[in-house]
Protein backbone atom coordinates (compact mmCIF):
# COMPACT_ATOMS: atom_id res chain seq x y z
CA UNK A 1 0.00 0.00 0.00
CA UNK A 2 1.33 3.24 -0.81
CA UNK A 3 0.07 7.13 -0.34
CA UNK A 4 -2.75 8.20 -2.29
CA UNK A 5 -3.04 12.14 -3.23
CA UNK A 6 -7.01 12.51 -3.77
CA UNK A 7 -7.50 14.71 -6.62
CA UNK A 8 -10.15 17.10 -7.31
CA UNK A 9 -13.84 15.60 -6.65
CA UNK A 10 -15.61 15.14 -10.25
CA UNK A 11 -18.41 18.17 -10.59
CA UNK A 12 -21.25 15.39 -10.88
CA UNK A 13 -20.97 13.77 -7.97
CA UNK A 14 -20.69 17.10 -6.03
CA UNK A 15 -23.85 17.93 -8.11
CA UNK A 16 -25.14 14.89 -7.74
CA UNK A 17 -24.66 14.58 -3.88
CA UNK A 18 -26.22 18.20 -3.31
CA UNK A 19 -29.63 17.15 -5.08
CA UNK A 20 -29.84 13.93 -3.84
CA UNK A 21 -28.54 13.55 -0.51
CA UNK A 22 -29.74 10.21 0.43
CA UNK A 23 -28.76 8.58 -2.61
CA UNK A 24 -26.92 5.15 -3.10
CA UNK A 25 -23.92 4.29 -4.95
CA UNK A 26 -26.12 1.97 -7.37
CA UNK A 27 -28.62 5.21 -8.22
CA UNK A 28 -25.02 7.38 -8.69
CA UNK A 29 -23.64 4.77 -11.06
CA UNK A 30 -26.84 4.16 -13.00
CA UNK A 31 -25.88 6.65 -15.58
CA UNK A 32 -22.75 5.52 -17.15
CA UNK A 33 -21.43 8.69 -17.95
CA UNK A 34 -20.99 9.52 -14.30
CA UNK A 35 -19.91 6.17 -13.45
CA UNK A 36 -17.15 6.23 -15.91
CA UNK A 37 -16.02 9.72 -14.66
CA UNK A 38 -15.45 8.68 -11.01
CA UNK A 39 -13.37 5.79 -12.57
CA UNK A 40 -11.03 7.65 -14.64
CA UNK A 41 -10.52 10.29 -11.91
CA UNK A 42 -9.74 7.49 -9.72
CA UNK A 43 -7.26 5.62 -11.66
CA UNK A 44 -5.47 8.61 -12.45
CA UNK A 45 -5.21 9.81 -8.77
CA UNK A 46 -3.80 6.39 -7.88
CA UNK A 47 -1.56 5.94 -11.12
CA UNK A 48 -3.19 3.05 -12.09
CA UNK A 49 -3.10 0.55 -9.63
CA UNK A 50 -4.89 -1.20 -6.71
CA UNK A 51 -5.20 1.05 -3.81
CA UNK A 52 -4.38 -2.06 -1.55
CA UNK A 53 -1.72 -4.49 -2.83
CA UNK A 54 -0.53 -2.09 -6.12
CA UNK A 55 -1.39 -4.25 -8.88
CA UNK A 56 -1.82 -2.69 -11.77
CA UNK A 57 -5.84 -1.54 -12.57
CA UNK A 58 -5.94 -3.70 -15.94
CA UNK A 59 -8.58 -2.31 -18.71
CA UNK A 60 -11.57 -4.21 -20.15
CA UNK A 61 -10.96 -5.84 -23.60
CA UNK A 62 -13.36 -7.55 -25.79
CA UNK A 63 -13.03 -11.08 -24.18
CA UNK A 64 -11.87 -10.20 -20.53
CA UNK A 65 -13.42 -8.00 -17.49
CA UNK A 66 -11.69 -5.18 -16.23
CA UNK A 67 -9.63 -5.85 -12.81
CA UNK A 68 -10.73 -2.73 -11.86
CA UNK A 69 -14.01 -1.54 -9.21
CA UNK A 70 -14.70 1.08 -6.89
CA UNK A 71 -14.32 0.29 -3.12
CA UNK A 72 -15.85 2.08 -0.13
CA UNK A 73 -13.34 2.33 2.39
CA UNK A 74 -15.76 2.50 5.17
CA UNK A 75 -18.47 0.14 4.04
CA UNK A 76 -21.50 1.86 2.39
CA UNK A 77 -23.75 -0.37 4.41
CA UNK A 78 -23.36 1.81 7.26
CA UNK A 79 -24.75 4.23 6.11
CA UNK A 80 -27.70 5.48 8.69
CA UNK A 81 -26.34 8.63 10.28
CA UNK A 82 -23.63 9.69 7.10
CA UNK A 83 -23.76 8.53 3.53
CA UNK A 84 -20.60 6.95 2.57
CA UNK A 85 -21.65 6.13 -0.60
CA UNK A 86 -21.55 9.48 -1.85
CA UNK A 87 -18.44 10.37 -0.02
CA UNK A 88 -15.28 11.16 -2.49
CA UNK A 89 -12.79 11.00 0.14
CA UNK A 90 -14.26 7.47 1.06
CA UNK A 91 -13.99 5.97 -2.85
CA UNK A 92 -10.68 4.46 -4.10
CA UNK A 93 -10.30 2.31 -7.18
CA UNK A 94 -9.37 -1.44 -6.09
CA UNK A 95 -8.36 -4.75 -8.13
CA UNK A 96 -10.65 -7.58 -7.57
CA UNK A 97 -8.36 -9.27 -5.35
CA UNK A 98 -8.48 -12.58 -7.25
CA UNK A 99 -11.91 -13.11 -7.27
CA UNK A 100 -13.10 -13.15 -10.65
CA UNK A 101 -12.65 -15.49 -13.27
CA UNK A 102 -12.47 -13.71 -16.40
CA UNK A 103 -9.96 -10.42 -16.51
CA UNK A 104 -7.42 -9.99 -17.86
CA UNK A 105 -4.62 -12.39 -17.04
CA UNK A 106 -7.36 -14.66 -15.37
CA UNK A 107 -4.34 -17.02 -15.02
CA UNK A 108 -2.19 -15.73 -12.39
CA UNK A 109 -4.88 -12.86 -10.82
CA UNK A 110 -7.86 -15.45 -10.36
CA UNK A 111 -6.73 -17.64 -7.38
CA UNK A 112 -9.98 -18.18 -5.60
CA UNK A 113 -9.99 -18.34 -2.25
CA UNK A 114 -6.50 -17.14 -2.53
CA UNK A 115 -8.49 -13.36 -1.95
CA UNK A 116 -6.77 -10.21 -1.01
CA UNK A 117 -7.61 -6.36 -0.81
CA UNK A 118 -11.52 -5.22 -0.58
CA UNK A 119 -12.34 -9.00 -0.64
CA UNK A 120 -11.36 -10.37 2.82
CA UNK A 121 -12.60 -6.75 3.88
CA UNK A 122 -16.09 -6.84 2.73
CA UNK A 123 -18.19 -4.68 4.80
CA UNK A 124 -16.48 -4.72 7.96
CA UNK A 125 -15.77 -1.00 9.24
CA UNK A 126 -11.78 -1.11 10.00
CA UNK A 127 -11.44 2.45 10.12
CA UNK A 128 -9.68 2.58 12.87
CA UNK A 129 -7.56 -0.62 12.75
CA UNK A 130 -5.86 -0.37 9.65
CA UNK A 131 -4.58 2.00 7.46
CA UNK A 132 -6.24 4.33 4.72
CA UNK A 133 -3.93 4.85 2.07
CA UNK A 134 -5.49 8.56 1.82
CA UNK A 135 -3.96 8.88 5.36
CA UNK A 136 -0.33 7.25 4.93
CA UNK A 137 2.57 9.65 5.00
CA UNK A 138 4.41 10.17 1.52
CA UNK A 139 7.70 9.25 3.30
CA UNK A 140 8.65 6.85 4.45
CA UNK A 141 7.61 3.53 2.63
CA UNK A 142 6.31 1.77 5.69
CA UNK A 143 5.98 -1.70 4.29
CA UNK A 144 9.31 -3.89 3.69
CA UNK A 145 9.47 -6.68 0.72
CA UNK A 146 11.48 -9.93 0.92
CA UNK A 147 13.71 -10.34 -2.54
CA UNK A 148 13.15 -14.35 -2.50
CA UNK A 149 9.80 -14.89 -1.86
CA UNK A 150 8.28 -11.28 -2.36
CA UNK A 151 6.35 -11.53 1.09
CA UNK A 152 5.50 -8.37 2.61
CA UNK A 153 5.99 -7.26 6.39
CA UNK A 154 6.43 -4.29 8.78
CA UNK A 155 9.41 -1.68 8.02
CA UNK A 156 9.37 -0.67 12.26
CA UNK A 157 11.90 1.43 12.08
CA UNK A 158 10.13 3.14 9.92
CA UNK A 159 7.00 3.24 11.48
CA UNK A 160 9.06 4.65 15.04
CA UNK A 161 10.58 7.52 12.72
CA UNK A 162 7.10 8.96 11.53
CA UNK A 163 4.76 7.20 14.57
CA UNK A 164 2.86 5.42 13.07
CA UNK A 165 1.53 2.37 15.11
CA UNK A 166 3.54 -0.66 13.80
CA UNK A 167 0.38 -2.83 14.95
CA UNK A 168 -2.02 -1.13 12.58
CA UNK A 169 0.19 -1.47 9.85
CA UNK A 170 0.64 -4.83 10.27
CA UNK A 171 -2.99 -5.13 10.68
CA UNK A 172 -3.37 -3.56 7.15
CA UNK A 173 -1.13 -6.52 6.12
CA UNK A 174 -3.46 -9.32 7.72
CA UNK A 175 -7.12 -7.93 6.97
CA UNK A 176 -6.59 -7.40 3.43
CA UNK A 177 -4.88 -10.18 2.69
CA UNK A 178 -1.51 -8.35 1.77
CA UNK A 179 0.91 -10.99 1.84
CA UNK A 180 -1.32 -13.94 -0.02
CA UNK A 181 0.26 -16.33 -2.12
CA UNK A 182 -0.59 -14.76 -5.37
CA UNK A 183 0.60 -11.59 -4.30
CA UNK A 184 3.86 -12.91 -3.39
CA UNK A 185 4.21 -14.86 -6.77
CA UNK A 186 3.29 -11.66 -8.85
CA UNK A 187 5.51 -9.57 -6.34
CA UNK A 188 8.63 -12.00 -6.67
CA UNK A 189 9.72 -11.70 -10.21
CA UNK A 190 10.01 -8.24 -10.52
CA UNK A 191 12.15 -7.83 -7.19
CA UNK A 192 14.19 -10.66 -8.80
CA UNK A 193 14.29 -9.11 -12.49
CA UNK A 194 15.89 -5.24 -10.65
CA UNK A 195 17.55 -7.80 -8.38
CA UNK A 196 19.39 -9.71 -11.43
CA UNK A 197 19.47 -5.74 -13.53
CA UNK A 198 21.52 -4.39 -9.72
CA UNK A 199 24.23 -7.49 -10.00
CA UNK A 200 25.24 -7.23 -13.66
CA UNK A 201 25.41 -3.47 -13.39
CA UNK A 202 27.99 -4.21 -10.45
CA UNK A 203 29.50 -6.84 -12.26
CA UNK A 204 30.25 -4.59 -14.68
CA UNK A 205 32.30 -2.28 -12.78
CA UNK A 206 29.24 0.46 -11.70
CA UNK A 207 29.02 1.63 -7.68
CA UNK A 208 26.17 0.27 -6.32
CA UNK A 209 25.10 3.01 -4.97
CA UNK A 210 25.28 4.23 -8.52
CA UNK A 211 23.68 1.53 -9.89
CA UNK A 212 20.73 1.54 -7.70
CA UNK A 213 20.19 5.09 -8.41
CA UNK A 214 19.71 4.30 -12.30
CA UNK A 215 17.81 1.44 -11.61
CA UNK A 216 15.53 4.05 -9.61
CA UNK A 217 15.84 6.84 -12.21
CA UNK A 218 13.96 4.38 -14.61
CA UNK A 219 11.73 2.25 -12.47
CA UNK A 220 9.98 4.84 -10.18
CA UNK A 221 8.42 7.24 -12.35
CA UNK A 222 5.68 7.28 -14.05
CA UNK A 223 4.82 6.05 -17.97
CA UNK A 224 3.06 8.00 -20.59
CA UNK A 225 -0.24 7.33 -18.91
CA UNK A 226 0.79 8.17 -15.78
CA UNK A 227 0.90 5.29 -14.34
CA UNK A 228 3.35 4.52 -11.59
CA UNK A 229 5.09 0.76 -12.03
CA UNK A 230 3.06 -1.90 -10.42
CA UNK A 231 3.92 -3.43 -7.14
CA UNK A 232 5.60 0.35 -6.87
CA UNK A 233 6.31 0.05 -2.67
CA UNK A 234 8.30 -3.42 -3.47
CA UNK A 235 10.39 -1.67 -6.11
CA UNK A 236 10.95 1.23 -3.74
CA UNK A 237 11.98 -0.66 -1.06
CA UNK A 238 14.26 -2.91 -2.65
CA UNK A 239 16.18 0.24 -3.79
CA UNK A 240 15.85 1.88 -0.95
CA UNK A 241 18.01 5.35 -0.14
CA UNK A 242 18.01 5.68 -4.20
CA UNK A 243 14.19 5.10 -4.28
CA UNK A 244 14.12 7.57 -1.64
CA UNK A 245 16.50 10.33 -3.65
CA UNK A 246 14.65 9.59 -7.16
CA UNK A 247 11.31 10.26 -5.74
CA UNK A 248 12.72 13.76 -3.52
CA UNK A 249 13.63 14.49 -7.20
CA UNK A 250 10.63 14.10 -8.79
CA UNK A 251 8.53 15.87 -5.53
CA UNK A 252 6.90 12.46 -4.99
CA UNK A 253 4.04 13.23 -3.19
CA UNK A 254 1.31 9.95 -3.61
Amino acid sequence: MKKIHKGTEPEQLIQFRQSNPSNTWKQYTADFNRKKQIQDQLKLDQGGLCAYCEIDLKPANNADTADFRVEHFHPKHDSSIYNWHLDWQNLLACCHGGSCNDVADAANRHTSPDHSCDVPKANKVLDDIILNPIDLPAFPCLFKFNRADGSISVNIAHCQQVGVDEGKVQATIDELHLDAKRLRDLRKPILSTLGSQFERMVAAGEAPEDAKLRLARVALKKDEQGHWPKFFSAIRDYLGNAAEQQLNDIEYNG
